[in-house]
């Protein structure tokens, strides 16, 4: 027989075995015509992007701000728990990193949650990277966009009433509210402002965030019963009102009134005067459209000995222009005449003397304390400090000190508050990809180099990634976890990973599912003659179902079957730079049928070793090693697909275009349009052909 002839007979019988494993139908694109390719050359289907981070903390007087653990957040999910990730500043303030996002992302949230600083800055994506300064004498600048109230984003409508007035009688018919709108530009500022303190702002912060760190409960002996929450006047004095920092998502007014220290107020009726201090206390850039700066300082008057200050946070009081609403929740310094029935909790603000500035901090809560109304207790919500002339004027009897020994057991550099690792000077925090409570998914169709159904559910992994790392940024070990969601396929299938980095610089891995032989590990359990590192955390995905045949949660009206998820840690030899974190998910791949050359990747990414090239270019598959082409077909088909969180897997020989109505539409465009065709919008998915 010709030789020709014979190879052609043998590849038709190939694909006769094959058919009669797995049904192949709707792999035919309907938009597409005869020998036009679904996608332009050179996009790989890639539904995630990387994103340069070049951010750097300042105080008001322009020095760095270090050590603090700044977490990044998708707008969407502002939540502890769900960051992108995490950097700690370096010695000059910066927190430069790269991330993985989705592709659709196009601004980010960064939260420093440091007092001092500005809550949930939100920064746009331009030509994939992101830079901006956050603090500084402007406030903030780069990429940063300014937010809108939480009350206008929600659209919320509120009712004047007739107390509310520049200066008059409040609703109540309490105190008169002394507030002048001239002294005030239009977010609420002081126009009459004192220069700026000569002070290290940037160590001040330091104090403040150890003495009142964010999401954590105020220490007890700062609100004691004997601990003084007003300011008592010994001598004649001038006194003023310096802003540190408001951690609220409120636009909360900030005022003062006096008392003869002697005849302490029992009800609000015993308040005269209430004198406006801060109509808007509100930092700019934060959420709540503000434009207070940090150090902003302002006289608020010259007060006779035997008179005590006392201070009223009126919650989000501040409707713009200029106006403000008296009849706002009201919590005082003077705890008596506070709303919460709990008398343990009537107390909102803590007054701290820093002896070395010779001020006295002041902090806010700005939540009713009593259980389930949202408080965190943490009493940094508003942060100002008071001073005055002569110094000696306010008493400090009984007043804490503001915390100066900030206390780092590890040494490193990371103080305990921040630490994840307090008494383990080789770590100090944890980043996740996707993040720590999102897993991300991939998805394999297991013929090639044959071009299979086009379902992507042969074999579908969910993965997370967490990283230790230390107080530089650099990474110490990595945990890697992988869960098999479903396998729409006879094959027996396993599943390897191809680490940017050389078996030398890990130390050991352990944690594998290896059952079979064809898998050959070395002494470091990592996969042995691979030039690049390579883990292979199962082999055969049917000993995690624990299920002898295939097609697993794929088939619709079928019971689903949980798998056991595969846990390997990685250390290392020595921290490794914290990029190896952005490439995450690293090069995936699956070994199709136990055969170990047979390897299945995301598209241009690389085979390794061990890979049978022979099988590149062969079939339906369309390599070119010489331009980076890997795994694509000749019509620009992909044999995976990678997602940063959940993906909803078309049921078995269901083709991804006809349960993504705008796959063809984002494959054609080159990733331009639908970048977010896989949410579950309306009109975007045919959810009765997902697999539920």
């Amino acid at each position: 027989m010709n030789k020709n002839l014979l190879l052609i007979t043998l590849s038709t019988a190939f694909l006769f075995l094959i058919g009669c494993k797995k049904e192949i139908s709707g792999t035919e694109d309907p938009s597409k015509v005869a020998g036009e390719k679904v996608a332009p050359d050179g996009f790989a289907y890639q539904t995630t992007k990387k994103v340069d981070i070049d951010v750097r903390l300042l105080s008001r007087n322009d020095k760095p701000v270090t050590g603090v653990l700044v977490s990044l957040y998708d707008p969407a999910n502002p939540i502890i728990g769900k960051e992108i990730t995490k950097v700690m500043s370096d010695k000059n303030g910066y927190i430069r990193t790269s991330i993985v996002v989705p592709s659709s992302l196009d601004t980010i949230i960064i939260d420093p949650a440091y007092v001092g600083l500005i809550r949930n800055a939100k920064a746009y994506i331009q030509n994939n990277s992101l830079s901006a300064i956050i603090g500084g004498q402007q406030g903030f600048s780069g990429n940063i966009v300014i937010q809108k109230s939480v009350a206008e984003s929600k659209k919320l409508s509120y009712v004047m009433s007739s107390g509310i007035s520049s200066i008059g009688k409040n609703a109540d018919n309490a105190a008169a509210y002394m507030y002048s709108t001239g002294d005030y530009d239009a977010l609420g500022r002081p126009k009459n402002l004192e220069p700026v303190d000569n002070i290290d702002f940037s160590e001040l912060m330091k104090q403040i965030n150890h003495a009142l760190p964010e999401r954590q409960a105020v220490k007890e002996k700062y609100i004691a019963t004997q601990v003084p929450s007003d300011l008592r006047i010994e001598k004649l004095a001038d006194v003023w009102i310096t802003f540190v920092h408001e951690g609220a998502d409120y636009r909360n007014s900030f005022a003062y009134y006096t008392y003869p220290t002697a005849q302490k107020p029992t009800k609000p009726e015993d308040i005269n005067d209430i004198h406006l201090i801060f109509p808007n206390a509100s930092l700019k850039g934060a959420v709540g459209e503000g434009n207070m700066l940090q150090g902003d300082k302002v006289k608020i008057g010259r007060f006779p000995a035997g008179t005590s200050i006392g201070f009223v946070l009126l919650q989000d009081a501040y409707r713009g222009s200029g106006v403000i609403n008296y009849g706002a929740t009201k919590f005082f310094s003077t705890e008596g005449l506070n709303p919460e029935t709990d008398n343990r909790l009537k107390r909102h603000n803590v007054v701290l003397n820093n002896v070395a500035q010779k001020t006295f901090l002041i902090g806010f809560e700005d939540i009713n304390r009593m259980p389930n109304q949202g408080s965190d207790q943490d009493f940094n919500d508003l942060v100002v400090y008071a001073q005055s002339n002569p110094v000696e004027a306010i008493s400090p009897v009984d007043v804490p000190f503001l915390d100066e020994d900030i206390v780092d057991t590890d040494s490193d550099g990371v103080p305990d508050y921040l630490d994840k690792y307090p008494k383990d000077p080789e770590r100090a925090y944890d980043r996740y990809y996707p993040s720590e409570d999102v897993w991300g998914t991939t998805g394999f169709e297991d013929m090639w180099p044959l071009e299979g159904d086009y379902d992507l559910n042969d074999l579908v992994i969910s993965y997370r990634y967490k990283f230790a790392m230390n107080s530089t940024n650099f990474v110490v070990d990595m945990t890697a976890e992988y869960k098999p969601l479903a396998a729409g396929a006879e094959f027996q299938n396993g599943f390897g990973v191809q680490l940017p980095i050389l078996p030398g610089q890990i130390k050991n891995v352990t944690g594998m599912n290896i059952s079979g032989n064809y898998i050959k590990l070395d002494s470091k359990g990592l996969e042995s003659n691979q030039r690049n590192a390579v883990i292979i955390p199962f082999d055969n995905y049917r000993n995690l179902f624990g299920a002898g045949t295939g097609y697993i949660n794929t088939r619709p009206n079928t019971a689903k079957i949980e798998s056991d998820a595969v846990t390997l840690l990685l250390t290392f030899n020595s921290p490794i730079d914290d990029e190896f974190t952005a490439s995450a998910p690293f090069n995936p791949f699956m070994i199709s049928n136990l055969e170990r050359g047979k390897e299945v990747h995301l598209v241009n990414h690389q085979p390794t070793d061990l890979a049978n090239i022979k099988l590149l270019k062969s079939a339906a598959d369309d390599s070119d090693a010489g331009s980076g082409r890997y795994y694509i077909t000749r019509e620009n088909r992909p044999f995976a697909l990678d997602f940063f969180g959940p993906f909803n897997y078309p049921q078995e020989s269901v083709s991804i275009t006809d349960v993504y109505l705008h796959f063809s539409e984002w494959a054609r465009s080159g990733g331009l349009k639908y970048p977010d065709w896989y949410e579950n919008y309306n009109g975007y998915i045919n959810t009765k052909l997902i697999y539920k």
